[in-house]
């Protein structure tokens, strides 16, 4: 505390010095923070995601022959009789990727206009998967999934546009709105949707002349940590059952499993077309050279104001101070400024991630639900743990490089020279 003290009074006595050390930090954090706020976001379990720490995709399955291998769609049987039957996942979800590459619209309650919507394609377990917050009704239920109503959920920008009606026109086709969510945030990439349906619901692929049975479903898996190895070998003992009565195409399933981080990095090596696996190293480097070149600068400014002081440290050395208590004070003081920039620095992050939403998360971001849209931030996107603990550990790093070394350098120096500079 008494260290926080005098950092404030030299503050004080040199606003100049203060003001600029100040700057340089928090455009050093602001930097750093943005990438680490856009990944955070994406990997972060952020409601309605709440198991991407924990969940596992496998949206297709290999099969493997003389001629190498291709990709086969898992089918309805399958995801019904062996994936939904796991015991080692907490939750396992399936959801038909149709409207990947099909257009959806919506009648407004004029019954005139018709509006763009994303329609998910999904079965009663989604809704275990992802946890939506409901403002009013409930998901549709496995009674209504197995009796193919036209049921399904919406938002409440949805109802909205629907003003505030039970019941809608999706792709010329009635359906009762059986639950309305909040609007989830179109930067939660797999739980974005403005509404969402069954796959069995009557007629919902009739103008396309295909049945819901004949459409491949990705699958999703919630496994915790303590049970990956288990849920592993499970997988296998499901492929092997599989490949026992369909040995003419034997299939791979572990080969196209991946974790959510995985996925998020692969997007990432596409995004800047990096296929080496070498993205980590491209990070670790922009990271690097945001923190070195701001230190350089506050280690030449820290350099100076030791020069400043070496009379003063001189004194007090010759009355019997330590080198490493004279050292721990001029850290203080500087970790002092340092974490008032890393402050400032994170405001300047969250004002230009809310300011600039539409195109910064776009920047980082292979996601196609964000182009056109300004995606919706919320306080648990920008306020976790892990954020703090990024920012404490940057300004730390910071704070190291620029002051322990000059400072150093300098107190190793003979109390007669130090005096000497005086004159």
């Amino acid at each position: 505390m008494r260290y926080f003290r005098q950092a404030l009074a030299l503050m004080r006595e040199e606003k100049l010095y203060s003001a600029m050390y100040i700057a340089g930090t928090a455009l050093a954090v602001a930097f750093v923070m943005l990438i680490a706020e856009v990944y955070y976001v994406k990997v972060a379990d952020i409601a309605p995601e709440v198991h991407r720490s924990t969940t596992y995709y496998l949206p297709n399955l290999e099969i493997k022959n003389s001629d190498g291998s291709e990709m086969k769609g898992i089918s309805q049987w399958m995801f019904r009789d062996l994936f939904q039957k796991m015991q080692t996942p907490e939750c396992v979800t399936g959801v038909i990727n149709f409207w990947s590459f099909k257009q959806s619209y919506m009648k407004l309650a004029d019954g005139i206009h018709d509006c763009a919507v994303k329609v998910t394609i999904t079965e009663p377990g989604y809704f275990n998967f992802y946890r939506y917050r409901f403002i009013d009704g409930v998901p549709f239920t496995q009674d209504d999934f197995d009796s193919r109503r036209r049921v399904c959920v919406v938002t409440e920008e949805v109802r909205k546009k629907l003003d505030g009606s039970d019941s809608l026109i999706l792709d010329n086709r009635p359906y009762s709105i059986c639950g309305v969510i909040e609007t989830p945030s179109a930067l939660t990439e797999r739980a974005f949707a403005d509404i969402i349906v069954p796959w069995t619901a009557e007629g919902l692929f009739a103008r396309y002349h295909v049945r819901y049975e004949e459409m491949p479903v990705d699958v999703s898996f919630a496994v915790k940590a303590d049970k990956r190895k288990a849920f592993i070998h499970e997988l296998r003992e499901v492929e092997a059952r599989y490949n026992a009565v369909n040995s003419e195409e034997p299939v791979d399933v572990i080969s196209e499993l991946k974790s959510h981080y995985a996925t998020v990095w692969e997007g990432l090596n596409m995004l800047f077309e990096v296929y080496d696996g070498s993205i980590w190293w491209y990070v670790a480097a922009a990271i690097l050279l945001l923190l070195f070149v701001p230190a350089l600068n506050l280690s030449s400014m820290v350099a100076s104001r030791m020069e400043r002081r070496l009379p003063e440290m001189a004194v007090r050395k010759a009355f019997g101070a330590k080198r490493r208590t004279l050292l721990a004070q001029i850290i203080m003081e500087n970790l002092a400024l340092t974490l008032i920039g890393g402050l400032a620095g994170l405001c300047i992050a969250w004002t230009a991630l809310y300011g600039w939403r539409d195109w910064v998360f776009y920047a980082f971001s292979d996601d196609s639900t964000l182009v056109g849209a300004v995606p919706v931030l919320k306080g648990e996107m920008l306020f976790g743990p892990a954020v703090f603990a990024i920012a404490l550990l940057v300004c730390c790093v910071l704070n190291v490089m620029a002051a322990t070394m000059p400072a150093w350098f300098s107190l190793r120096k003979p109390i007669v020279e130090s005096m000497m500079i005086k004159k």
